[in-house]
């Protein structure tokens, strides 16, 4: 466990609540066992079995691993700053129905932060050492000791240059990234839940922060000192629509865009890139180009879907 984000936890000047269903014990065990826990940690709880659960929730819930137990049990703990529910289905020595996942929400009286994480199949130390890792980089970028890094989408379906996207941007900035999908949109419908869990349960090994923040200007606020990793067309349709108001507001949360080219599919031979935007004056310096040298995947999950790659 990396010491130095903990200690940067603990000196946040947050006071949290832990509750974690098994699954996680790991990140309370490294917050507690560090010198200085009691700056943070104000209460820890693992209800371990339905019964404890229920009685930690005052309800019994029909699913113990789902979004709607870790919101209920970060609600729970809402008796400080900061409240963290986590709710996991680990590799186990018994048959159990769907994936191995974790649920995760983390609460103030500002914001509330829902996230899943499926697993890859691994035996459960390692499911938990992973958790537990991703608890931490989690909690630590919520008390604003770490950076923000976003790759929004729809993931319809998640594919490679999404995957490499996130890497390279993590090359570049020495963050840890995660994804983020919207279940409101500005112009479709709505995703349902079941939705947006099939499409996250493609994505292994990664939290996806799940919103209702369709705008970058709602994700920026959700979400501010944040970087954002997008591709051309994205970045494109965001130029497109924000206003002066907007692009103010980006700078003042500390908002930063980085962004990956791509050869459109449309005749035009020339690579677009960060170069071929037309950034908006004054506020260049919130954009970043991804090298080409570094990442570059011709492809989109709008084709992928229509069979045209």
């Amino acid at each position: 466990m990396d010491i130095e984000r903990i200690t940067k936890i603990l000196n946040s000047g947050f006071k949290a609540s832990l509750a974690v269903t098994g699954g996680g014990s790991g990140a309370v065990h490294a917050l507690l066992s560090t010198p200085g826990a009691s700056h943070f940690v104000a209460d820890v709880r693992i209800p371990y079995s339905p019964q404890a659960l229920a009685g930690f929730l005052g309800e019994t819930v029909e699913h113990s691993c789902s979004l709607d137990t870790a919101a209920k049990l970060a609600a729970a703990g809402m008796r400080f700053d900061l409240s963290v529910g986590c709710t996991a289905a680990l590799q186990t020595d018994r048959k159990r129905r769907g994936d191995d996942r974790a649920f995760i929400c983390i609460k103030t009286e500002e914001f509330e932060k829902l996230y899943a994480l499926y697993f890859s199949e691994a035996p459960r130390a390692e499911q938990e050492k992973l958790l537990s890792d991703w608890l931490i980089v989690l909690i630590e970028q919520a008390v604003g000791a770490e950076q923000n890094l976003i790759l929004p989408g729809s993931f319809n379906p998640v594919h490679k240059g999404h995957l490499g996207m996130l890497k390279a941007a993590e090359e570049i900035t020495g963050l840890r990234g995660v994804f983020e999908l919207s279940a409101a949109n500005v112009d479709k419908p709505d995703v349902t839940e079941d939705e947006i869990l099939r499409r996250v349960s493609a994505i292994r090994d990664i939290p996806v922060a799940l919103t209702r923040a369709p705008r970058f200007t709602q994700k920026a606020q959700l979400f501010p000192n944040t970087t954002f990793v997008m591709g051309h067309d994205t970045a494109e349709r965001l130029i497109g629509y924000a206003d002066g108001s907007e692009w103010e507001l980006f700078q003042t949360l500390e908002t930063k865009f980085l962004v990956a080219g791509r050869q459109l599919r449309c005749g035009t031979e020339k690579f677009q890139c960060l170069e071929t935007l037309d950034l908006p004056v004054g506020f260049e310096d919130l954009f970043e180009a991804i090298p080409e040298d570094i990442f570059r995947e011709d492809i989109s999950s709008t084709e992928l879907r229509g069979g045209t790659v």
